[in-house]
């Protein structure tokens, strides 16, 4: 017995191990087959000029993309494609290193906009591994660029310039293909160089950009439902599709010049980098962007001295529910702006006794919530009901964080209520406690500055004794209570 398991085990280790690998080979016909399938699921389509297949190799000449997009069409060409295989089970992919490709809309109302462009690239190499049901294409570049090649508006030439150049490009793509199709990838390139250039059709003005990013990473993840229109996106997302991705660079900059015969701008901007993130599902829709440490200076002939301005750090989120559902779903927004700084020569032309605190300023509002949806949002059709009704109702609010401070006063809040929608206005139950430093030392500035005339002070002390209580030197706390019967209380004494 011993001797048999012993014997079995090497030749089933053996037998799965075979059968692995000859699962895993793929062909370059089966590479191509599943390219015309991944784009025709996408509503594209793909034509060649010829397909043969020469010795290890197979040769696509004059691939054609195309797709209607709305209001208009779009179409890539590729003049040489080669398909090697490798004798291992994978394929290489080469092709030609000028890829022209062009977009032409033409909206039933508006501009007709044609816009050529162009892929470039050294040394790209993709390698094909897998199977057709589930193939991983490795790729890297010396150097990938993309350019707008010539852009015409109603006929008439726009002199628009713009590139992109990314040095140092390698990632991994990877396709799975059953019920539905879901793809990831992750992109890194060590750099990215920008420049952009567009003229006044009548000659009066100019506009330049240039700058750099490093360090760039990207990854996404997405769910594509098979058989469905892509152009109904409501209907994908009820079917089951699903796209999330994320991207950031390490840092970066930029310059920019505007010219309109004798006035000029001009901005230099430095940051430590950032990130963005986004995802899309029948649970919602969330879009956010986050920055390091940040540095502009713009100078214009319009204004009388330099603006420098600078942020240790930014942040914006907004998230949302697209779907109807009897369930409560919840919803965010953030938005914050930390150590804002702006130059002494700005400071002057606005205080020059420097009566005011050149302290940094700061702006957080940080909020989550549930609210119901009574409609898909992502249903054109049901646009026109958005004008006798509303798409939903809030159910709760969480004011996690809110924070104003400059100019030596500081206002933050926080508080948490949920609504009752039986009325035309939702009425809110629950409560916000504030507090606010320093805001009569910043009134009695302003006063000293002329900003602010003393009746207008006067008012706004007598409002902030009504709704608050002094708990320290200039500091004021106030707890604004909304109760079950519609009463308003501050402080403990109604108001309303």
């Amino acid at each position: 017995m011993k001797y048999w398991n012993k014997r079995s085990t090497v030749a089933l280790t053996a037998a799965l191990m075979g059968s692995t690998a000859a699962y895993a080979d793929i062909t370059a016909e089966e590479v191509w087959q599943g390219w015309t399938s991944y784009y025709a699921d996408l509503g594209q389509t793909i034509s060649v000029g010829s397909k043969t297949m020469q010795a290890d190799t197979l040769v696509i000449s004059d691939a054609v993309l195309a797709a209607v997009v709305p209001d208009g069409t779009f179409n890539l060409t590729i003049a040489e494609i080669r398909l090697r295989e490798l004798g291992d089970g994978r394929v290489e992919v080469t092709m030609s290193e000028e890829i022209p490709f062009r977009m032409i809309s033409k909206p039933a109302t508006g501009e007709d906009v044609d816009l050529g462009m162009k892929i470039t690239h050294s040394g790209l190499s993709t390698i094909v591994s897998g199977d057709t049901v589930d193939s991983t294409y490795d790729f890297s570049a010396a150097r990938m660029a993309f350019f707008i090649d010539g852009m015409t508006v109603d006929d008439a030439e726009v002199p628009l310039k713009l590139d992109m150049i990314l040095g140092g490009t390698n990632g991994t793509y990877r396709m799975v293909k059953d019920d539905a199709r879901r793809v990831t990838s992750d992109l890194r390139a060590d750099t990215l160089d920008f420049s952009m250039s567009a003229q006044d059709p009548e000659g009066k003005g100019n506009f330049v950009m240039s700058g750099d990013l490093t360090g760039l990473a990207g990854t996404s993840v997405a769910t594509i439902p098979s058989g469905l229109d892509m152009s109904d996106m409501n209907a994908m997302l009820q079917a089951g599709m699903d796209a999330s991705g994320t991207f950031g660079f390490s840092g970066g900059g930029y310059t920019m010049d505007f010219a309109d015969g004798n006035e000029t701008v001009s901005v230099v901007s430095n940051g430590e980098g950032g990130a963005l993130n986004f995802a899309l599902s029948k649970a919602g829709l969330e879009y956010g962007v986050s920055g390091g440490a940040n540095q502009v200076s713009i100078k214009a002939s319009a204004f009388p001295v330099p603006i420098d301005v600078s942020l240790a750090s930014s942040a914006f989120k907004l998230a949302m529910p697209v779907s109807k559902g009897d369930a409560d779903q919840p919803f965010a927004a953030l938005l914050k702006l930390v150590d804002l700084k702006v130059s002494d020569g700005l400071w002057n032309m606005i205080d020059p006794g420097m009566q005011l605190p050149r302290d940094a300023a700061t702006l957080i509002v940080d909020v989550t919530g549930a609210a119901k949806l009574f409609l898909d949002i992502m249903d054109p059709t049901n646009a026109q009901k958005l004008d006798s009704q509303p798409p939903g109702e809030l159910k709760s609010l969480d004011i996690n964080e809110v924070k104003l401070s400059a100019a030596g006063a500081e206002l933050t809040g926080t508080g948490a209520m949920t609504f009752k929608n039986e009325g035309p206005v939702p009425q809110p139950v629950g409560a916000i406690d504030l507090q606010l430093i320093g805001g009569n030392g910043l009134i009695d500035k302003l006063v000293g500055m002329g900003f602010v005339p003393e009746d207008q002070a006067m008012g706004a002390r007598m409002m902030m004794g009504l709704f608050a209580v002094v708990t320290g030197e200039d500091t004021l706390t106030s707890k604004i209570e909304f109760k079950e019967d519609g009463a308003i209380l501050a402080n403990g004494q109604r108001i309303q």
